[in-house]
Formats: C-alpha cells, structure tokens, sequence
C-alpha cells in the first residue's frame, strides 16, 4: 500500500465517536532539551520579573526623593523630527559629557544659550525628569521622578506569564534526567496499550500540535493508546519512523518517562487484548 494511502488511513482523531484531547501539558521533548530549553525560558521570565519589580519599587523611593542636581550651561537650542518638540543642548559642568532633553516651547524661548541650569535627576534610577532655572522647576515632557513605572508593569507581567510553565518543564526534564539514571522502575514507565488513534500534522495539515514545544521541522506526529487495564486515553509524541510502523488497533508495549512523557520505546507485542 502507497505510504500516502496507509498515512491516511492511519490519521484518526477520533474513538468511538468521541474526540481525543490530543494537547497536553506534556510535550514528549527529551528531559534533556527539556532542562536546556525550560531552564533558558525561565531565567529569562525571572530576570524580567527581577528588572520590573526593581524599577518598580525604586522608582516608588525615587518619586519620594529629593532630586540629585547637577548644574549645566545651556549651550544651543535644536528641534527633533520625531517628537518635535524643542531641544536644549546642555553642557554638564562635572565633565565634558552634554544632554539633549525636551522642553516646552515656551521655556525653550526663555533660555538662551549660556544661561547656567539645575538638572534634576532621580537619584537611583538617575532619571532626567525636570529643569531649574531662574530659580523655577520645569517639569521635562514625558518624564517622571518614578522612571517609566508602565513598562516596569509590563516586564513585570510578562514575566509572570513566561516562567511559571518553563519553570514546571525545567523540573519536569531534571526528574527524569535524575530518575533515569536510578534505575529502570524508577525512571521510566512500561505501559501495555492498545492503538486507539494516529495523527499528523504533515504538509495535509499545517498546524501544529498545541502547546509550548511544538516539534521545529513543522510536523508532528502522536498516537493515541488505551491501556489495557484502563479506560483512559493517553496520547503520545513519537518520531516519524515510529509513527509510520504503528498500525491502528494493534497492542503495543511502550516505555515513557514518568514527567515529560517522553518516548522510549514503543513495540508492537504479542499479548492479546481481553
């Protein structure tokens, strides 16, 4: 029978008329990619959780702060295209560096080059938010004592929503890492079970399976089996050569790791199905 024709046949999503829940919170990946690439994510979520929580309260204390001022001279006015809004060029007098903050209109027409300024910085997050001249504080457009308090709630959120899964399949992957090397009944699961369902997701459908480690070549390939001692269904991911000898209906002997479900083992056996 033509490979297309027996992928076909084998593509069934459904047993005895009810659907099979094909995600899963599993992803079959090796425990060891599983550390790799967990453990990557989540550090990650937990730097955005550390920055957003650390501008976010430091910029609390700041906004409660006196300003740190540090004395300039105004040495040429300028117009940038993307706000436009006026520029001063402004030379610090603690050393050969200069600044380009946005002011108003009307304070840039009240300051002419060589007036000497009070920059008022925040003094932790170091923040440019205000102007002093004439003994008058102007406030800079788009600034705050507090920093940018709305994009540390967003490193803050977004780190919440990153880490929590990639941390769970970081451990997910050490613990079978761990468990393998402690024997094979600790380590791993033997299940005999019966093909109840095949699917695909090859150039016939393009999505992938759901979840957050889906295969990167495009296509996935899972079975559906029905332990013999048990009504439920437990679907797994297993590699192409795998999938293509699977026979619909078929009892099969699989080894998995207990955590992240990934596959060993699977083969066809020689008991029966009471």
């Amino acid at each position: 029978m033509p490979d297309n024709l027996v992928q076909h046949e084998n593509e069934k999503d459904s047993y005895d008329n009810s659907p099979i829940l094909w995600w899963s919170w599993r992803p079959g990946i090796k425990p060891r990619n599983a550390i790799l690439f967990g453990g990557l994510l989540a550090f990650l979520g937990l730097l955005l959780i550390g920055s957003g929580l650390f501008t976010l309260l430091v910029g609390i204390i700041d906004a409660n702060s006196p300003p740190l001022q540090i004395p300039g001279t105004v040495t040429g006015h300028t117009t940038n295209i993307v706000d436009t809004l006026p520029h001063l060029i402004i030379r610090l007098h603690d050393g050969n560096s200069a600044v380009v903050p946005a002011v108003s209109q009307s304070l840039a027409k009240s300051i002419h080059n060589g007036d000497p300024v009070l920059l008022d910085y925040s003094p932790h997050l170091r923040f440019l938010y205000a102007l002093d001249y004439a003994g008058q504080r102007y406030p800079l457009p788009g600034t705050s004592a507090s920093g940018d308090p709305f994009g540390s709630l967003a490193l803050l959120l977004i780190g919440l929503v990153l880490f929590p899964y990639p941390f769970l399949l970081a451990r997910w992957g050490w613990l079978d890492w761990r468990a393998k090397y402690r024997g094979r009944d600790r380590g791993q699961y033997t299940m005999i079970a019966s093909v109840v369902a095949l699917r695909s997701t090859g150039q016939a459908r393009r999505t992938n399976r759901p979840g957050l480690t889906p295969r990167f070549a495009g296509s996935w390939y899972g079975v559906a089996l029905q332990p013999l001692d048990s009504d439920e269904i437990k679907t797994f991911s297993v590699p192409e050569q795998t999938y293509k000898r699977l026979r619909k209906d078929t009892i099969v002997e699989i080894i998995f790791s207990p955590q992240l479900h990934y596959v060993y083992s699977i083969e066809e056996t020689n008991i029966k199905n009471p």
